[in-house]
């Protein structure tokens, strides 16, 4: 009796120590204490979390003192169970130890519908998947649909991954990924997610696929031409029709990896679905359906106000419009000239003028519809007299986010009274109206706005956040200056600030309430550091959770808190080259911060207008508000501090100044980077004129200098 008391506990002593399987340990509950074994399926490329699964199951493990374990690596791990936003994970992790190397694990085959509690933590496969965003391109910390066989579901890439930046796949793929959740609810029954690894495990099918997006060009009222790239030889056609049914095709023939086809014969302000496709003998690459819009024959007028001061010494002949406390009065105004339709998506309001204006529009027999989000104040919304000609509904509160728009239509169908309002400003008064600084823009284009109608009919269906679509068009010509739109989430928007942003050439300037995301910084530092680049920016909310005040200072891009000032800046604009005509001078605004809220979750809008009038009146409020900052003048004479000698030199050059360098750029004369030093003493061999790019504490300066 007393040997087998003994035998109990030693093997239960034994299997303590070794551990249990996955599945058993998953099922300890919220705070116990387990020991398991398993096969590690991902490494440092999804940073410090790995994954690990044995037969029975997967789970996540969080712990710095993970980094050295590898993809393949089968170890014995012992630590605490913990819920991290629906995902159960081990955290800490008390102690492992690696069993073997170069394992593998096959992942299992799933449908959608299986990514959940039951395949937690597990490598899965995911056959004939089809990117609701194919065509555009994948940025980090964000998400995208996609469907399989009738059945939905999301990807997470993570900052880092090698995805990015790469061009989402348009035809089927087979999707391999780790099965994960992310989710504030409670309980946690959604949020489900693959986490792809690497481009790996992406496998496109066929032996013909798409290289580049599909590119609308040369937009008229009758025709526009469309471009692409695929990886082989091959012909060049199009399936298009009014509707997604299609039914005219043009077969270009040709064999080359590179095509444009033009559509002619079209009418003005109509929206054309197109399919592309490329044969190569009987192999086929499609495209992802897309939608495109002809020119209108309306006016194109755009005319942004401001309601603080501008800084008119900037004009280069049209001076910005500073309406001061005029919002309210300017939007009803506009609202009074609707004929038969004003539909109204507005984050907040709490506005009697703008309310007396669209209760006389319902009046006189204008149909109105209003969108509010759900958990805004929206006092004004109690003033409306609802009745069959005015209806009001609210965000559908089941997917994550709010909606965020501040956009009005009117008259869409009108050539030449449909008017769109875009901008950054709640109705809310006197808050965003009147105290906090933003902007407003209206532009009076049929084409524009037909394409925001889409997007409001979408969300007035019971549409909103991730479970919208990409089915909007987002290029149009609108006075003569290209306007491209973009919603917010289903249209990858942080990658078209991404482009803007790369485009730089000269200058850059921003205006944000929030900047909390990495890949856009990073952006905005690499854009900084190039020869001839200068950036400025003014952030509202420097110490909001994951704000990249700190990491653009840090950089030495010239970046202002404008944080303890009365009221917020609460624009979101970017302006690109404002005064380089040659350069496509541009101005990006709308409602989307620069936030991964913004580009995730919540409805939002934005604009890119490529007008240098137009980037240059938005220059005037950004100066004004950057004068405002700071101690401008005092930075500005310590640059000018920077002494550079004998200049021009035989072959050595001297610098003296009173900041601290951090780093010495020489360019040759047509922007070649020849060397980069923090030497003060600096040796250039062959003759010619150079560019130094000095980079200091306090900013950074430029000189002209001549070797003889």
């Amino acid at each position: 009796m007393r040997v087998s008391i003994i035998t109990i506990i030693f093997l239960s002593m034994f299997f303590f120590c070794v551990g249990q399987d996955i599945s058993t340990a998953r099922s300890q509950g919220i705070g116990a204490n387990v020991t398991v074994s398993g096969i590690v399926t991902n490494g440092e490329e999804l940073g410090v979390i790995r994954y690990i699964e044995d037969n029975t199951g997967g789970i996540a493990l969080y712990d710095n003192s993970l980094t050295s374990v590898s993809r393949g690596d089968e170890i014995t791990v012992t630590g605490t169970l913990v819920d991290y936003n629906g995902l159960l994970e081990m955290q800490p992790v008390t102690s492992h130890s690696l069993i073997s190397s170069a394992n593998s694990v096959t992942p299992q085959v799933v449908t959608p519908s299986q990514i959940g509690e039951l395949t937690e933590s597990e490598l899965i496969q995911i056959d004939n998947v089809i990117f609701n965003n194919g065509g555009s391109y994948f940025t980090g910390n964000s998400t995208f649909d996609f469907n399989s066989n009738g059945e939905s579901g999301k990807i997470y890439v993570k900052n880092g991954n090698s995805l990015v930046g790469k061009l989402i796949p348009m035809g089927p793929v087979t999707l391999i990924g780790l099965s994960s959740q992310y989710t504030f609810n409670t309980p946690a029954n959604d949020g489900y997610q693959v986490i792809p690894r690497d481009t790996n495990d992406i496998i496109q099918s066929g032996n013909i696929v798409f290289t580049s997006a599909v590119s609308q060009t040369n937009i008229t009222t009758t025709s526009f031409d469309l471009s692409w790239s695929v990886s082989k030889n091959s012909s060049a056609n199009v399936h298009y029709g009014t509707t997604s049914t299609l039914g005219t095709t043009i077969n270009n023939g040709g064999n080359t990896q590179n095509h444009t086809i033009s559509l002619t014969g079209l009418d003005p302000a109509t929206f054309y679905y197109v399919e592309c496709f490329s044969v190569d003998g009987v192999d086929t690459a499609f495209s992802s359906l897309g939608i495109y819009s002809t020119a209108s024959l309306s006016s194109g007028k755009i005319r942004p106000y401001f309601n603080h001061s501008v800084e008119t010494s900037f004009s280069n002949g049209v001076d910005a419009q500073n309406i001061g406390g005029s919002f309210a009065d300017t939007i009803a105004s506009y609202i009074s000239k609707a004929v038969n339709t004003l539909d109204i998506c507005v984050y907040n309001a709490s506005d009697n003028t703008i309310a007396t204006a669209i209760n006389d529009a319902a009046a006189r027999g204008v149909q109105v519809r209003y969108i509010a989000d759900d958990d805004a104040a929206n006092i004004m919304l109690s003033s409306l007299n609802i009745s069959n000609n005015l209806q009001i509904i609210y965000r559908n509160p089941t997917p994550a986010g709010i909606m965020h728009n501040k956009f009005i239509i009117i008259d869409a169908e009108s050539t030449n009274n449909s008017w769109v309002m875009g901008g950054s400003t709640n109705w809310s008064n006197p808050t965003n109206l009147v105290n906090d600084y933003n902007n407003i823009i209206f532009i009076q284009d049929k084409a524009l706005a037909k394409a925001y109608t889409l997007e409001f009919n979408e969300m007035w269906a019971g549409t909103f956040g991730t479970h919208k679509k990409d089915n909007t068009p987002h290029k149009f010509i609108i006075g003569g200056s290209l306007v491209e739109l973009y919603f917010s989430p289903s249209d990858q928007t942080t990658s078209k600030i991404l482009e803007t942003i790369n485009s730089v050439d000269n200058t850059l300037e921003f205006g944000l309430l929030a900047f909390t995301r990495d890949d856009l910084a990073q952006s905005v530092i690499d854009k900084d550091l190039e020869f001839g680049v200068i950036a400025r920016g003014i952030i509202e909310m420097e110490n909001t959770n994951g704000s990249e005040y700190i990491n653009l200072t840090n950089a030495n891009v010239n970046v202002r808190s404008h944080q303890g000032v009365t009221h917020q800046l609460h624009h979101k604009y970017l302006i690109v080259d404002a005064n380089v005509p040659s350069s496509d001078p541009l101005v990006l605004t709308g409602s989307h911060n620069w936030s991964n809220n913004a580009e995730n979750s919540s409805d939002e809008n934005t604009l890119i207008i490529h007008n240098p009038t137009i980037a240059n009146i938005y220059l005037q409020e950004f100066e004004k508000r950057w004068s405002e900052l700071g101690t401008p003048n005092e930075i500005s004479e310590k640059l000018k501090t920077n002494i550079i000698f004998p200049n021009p030199s035989y072959d050595k050059i001297y610098i003296e100044t009173e900041l601290e360098i951090f780093d010495i750029q020489i360019f040759s004369i047509d922007g070649k980077l020849i060397m980069k030093t923090k030497e003060k003493e600096i040796h250039i061999k062959d003759q010619g004129s150079y560019i130094l790019k000095i980079i200091t504490n306090k900013g950074s300066s430029e000189h002209k200098v001549i070797i003889k």
